[in-house]
């Protein structure tokens, strides 16, 4: 897993212990995820000079209480192996305003040709926190960090 983003790493910075889950190798139809797309997914992974390399994906399950999150290449890099990478905090708190103490984290990362995840992690009556990162061919970083929200 990569270092976190600066904007992340400050949010998280008074967690505690992190228990973190790898949810293996990506894979299944549909990226794996169940339930609904929530309503401003998918999010953009922007890289240098403002290009597009990937886009999260979020889904809620309300079923199943859960979150689930995957990390798709987009445009030339869909289909070409590079880094790309999905991890989700859940927050111990339930309003954005609280901050983010994360109580557990889900990712899954490797170097993928089409999406990283799913990454699933329990939701109800928890904040998240969002984080993807997604290499191009030359080794130029896209990232994209996001949180707490989706409470």
């Amino acid at each position: 897993m990569r270092k976190l983003a600066p904007a992340a790493a400050a949010v998280l910075a008074m967690t505690g212990a992190v228990t973190i889950a790898d949810t293996g190798t990506a894979s299944a139809a549909g990226w794996g995820c169940s339930g609904s797309e929530v309503s401003d997914s998918p999010y953009p992974v922007v890289g240098p000079a403002g290009s597009v390399f990937s886009y999260v994906h979020l889904y809620w399950n309300g079923s199943t209480g859960k979150n689930c999150a995957v990390n798709v290449k987009t445009g030339a890099l869909y289909g070409t192996p590079t880094q790309t990478e999905i991890v989700l905090y859940q927050c111990a708190a339930d309003t954005p305003a609280a901050g983010c103490s994360a109580t557990l984290a889900a990712s899954d990362g490797g170097n993928f040709a089409y999406y990283a995840g799913p990454a699933s992690i329990p939701g109800a009556g928890h904040c998240l926190v969002v984080q993807a990162w997604t290499d191009d061919t030359s080794g130029n970083e896209a990232n994209f960090a996001r949180g707490p929200f989706h409470c």
